[in-house]
């Protein structure tokens, strides 16, 4: 029988996270913001920065965060050397080191089973796959957090013990010949529908830290839009696939997410989330919901034709 693949849980509240403190190590700025900006929307307490290992490092002892989210590739010291030397306090004390323990979670686009296990033997708790979305990163703190692995201090190995096999989930479209067509389980069915909620509401409270929706919100979005398809499709949730294809085409034909108007995003954001808290039998008031969307976008294809012409 093939193996269901499991969806991420985001069920961590604002009062769940606000005595968290996050420290983000990452050279690229814009993904600094980003990564912030989704944790503050989130309503993680306390969100610091650092942009190499080694300034990440003299942080530790004056900020003690509750976890590390860390890029791989940096420069003066990578992610790998990072989580290396904080792991190697637990054998060596080191001052600089409060928490040899810290949760520490990789943000990277390096996937392969070869790199995972290299990032694994560092001592590196979880994974977030780039390009994420912001229910991406709170699944890992979930997971963290509800679900910590014990430390192991040995003679070949130092950090969260690897024996416990791990799920490293990417949210989004199908990637592997194993990963299932669809699930119609009804347990399924509602833990599906409740991610999307989850998703969904953590884009929007990103949006509305970033005071409105800009390329990379849109970006972000169309990621989520996908992911959001992916899944209404696994559990054939016809009228969750209708209201977010209306979108992504909608995309397709103006040239890209980036151009979507911001009235066009906000729409689906909400009749998504319409959908997703009404009753799940209610399927003609969800396909009115649907055949609104779908007459705007035709309204907005029709005017940029006039204007075009």
């Amino acid at each position: 029988m093939t193996r269901r693949r499991q969806l991420p849980s985001a069920s961590l509240t604002a009062d769940d996270l606000s005595g968290l403190k996050v420290l983000v190590v990452d050279d690229h700025v814009n993904t600094v913001r980003l990564i912030v900006d989704v944790l503050r929307a989130a309503g993680v307490g306390s969100v610091s920065s650092a942009f190499e290992g080694l300034s990440a490092r003299q942080a530790l002892a004056r900020q003690e965060p509750d976890l590390i989210f860390t890029d791989w590739r940096m420069p003066v010291m990578d992610g790998l050397e990072l989580t290396r030397s904080i792991r190697m306090a637990a054998v060596s004390p080191d001052r600089s080191v409060p928490d040899p323990e810290i949760p520490i979670i990789m943000v990277t686009g390096h996937r392969s089973a070869r790199e995972v296990e290299i990032a694994r033997e560092a001592g590196v708790n979880e994974f977030v796959m780039k390009p994420f979305t912001p229910a991406a990163l709170l699944s890992r703190i979930q997971l963290v957090l509800a679900q910590p692995r014990p430390f192991i201090v040995s003679n070949g190995y130092v950090g969260p013990d690897r024996r416990r096999k791990a799920e490293l989930t990417y949210a989004g479209p199908l990637r592997r010949t194993s990963d299932p067509e669809e699930v119609v389980d009804v347990v399924e069915r509602h833990a599906a529908r409740q991610t999307i909620s989850v998703e969904l509401e953590a884009m929007r409270r990103l949006i509305q830290a970033r005071g409105g929706v800009d390329r990379t919100t849109l970006q972000m979005t169309y990621r989520v839009m996908q992911h959001t398809r992916f899944r209404a499709r696994q559990v054939r949730d016809r009228m969750l696939e209708r209201a977010t294809d209306a979108l992504l085409s909608y995309a397709s034909k103006v040239g890209g997410m980036e151009h979507c108007e911001a009235d066009v995003v906000e729409a689906h954001l909400t009749v998504l989330g319409q959908i997703l808290e009404g009753d799940d039998h209610d399927a003609i008031g969800a396909a009115k919901l649907v055949r609104g969307l779908e007459a705007m976008i035709r309204r907005k294809r029709a005017g940029r034709e006039a204007v075009a012409a």
